[in-house]
């Protein structure tokens, strides 16, 4: 029998780990470079995430890798999106394209939700750009509906100091957490 990689093993979803980001993975949110741009976006929510605004998690693979995330603000500015009391903004879902289609993304969302409900939220917000079409069916799998259609308007600081702005048309999602 040849040698597997990581993403080859067979595994459960009971044996990845689900846990806070640490500082130590800050490095490792850039998935070998591919979102290094966001590097100072992650900094400044990780600082957030210290006052007890926001979550990270990540999902951990039995060997060790980084394989997804999901990032919850309690409380923001927009007070219909996360008010710190009742309403949770999920963003920056996601899940590496090689461990995509084994319900990772399924069992990374139960657990933010179940979460959610432990400490009092009755609503999730999050959106979800209008041309995946991959990540709609799966938020409306999961019981999700599209509540409002949103510029997608933003901005985002590079590590080189290079502000980006971004346009991405997105679907604002709402699910009532019941239970």
């Amino acid at each position: 029998m040849s040698p597997t990689t990581d993403s080859e093993d067979a595994f459960r979803l009971s044996d990845l780990t689900i846990r806070q980001v640490t500082r130590a993975d800050l490095p490792g949110l850039e998935w070998e470079g591919e979102y290094w741009k966001f590097r100072e976006m992650f900094a400044n929510l990780y600082r957030t995430s210290q006052s007890g605004r926001a979550l990270m998690w990540v999902v951990v693979s039995p060997g060790g890798e980084l394989i997804g995330q999901a990032f919850v603000m309690l409380n923001s500015g927009e007070r219909d999106v996360a008010d710190g009391a009742s309403r949770a903004y999920v963003f920056s879902f996601r899940v590496k394209d090689k461990w995509r289609n084994r319900g990772i993304g399924t069992h990374l969302m139960a657990f933010v939700e179940d979460d959610l409900r432990r400490r009092g939220y009755q609503f999730i917000t999050l959106n979800v750009a209008k041309e995946n079409q991959v990540a709609l069916r799966l938020y409306k799998r999961l019981g999700y509906k599209v509540i409002s259609a949103q510029p997608g308007i933003w901005s985002y600081r590079d590590p080189d100091g290079v502000l980006h702005h971004v346009k991405e048309p997105a679907w604002r999602m709402m699910k009532k957490l019941t239970g």
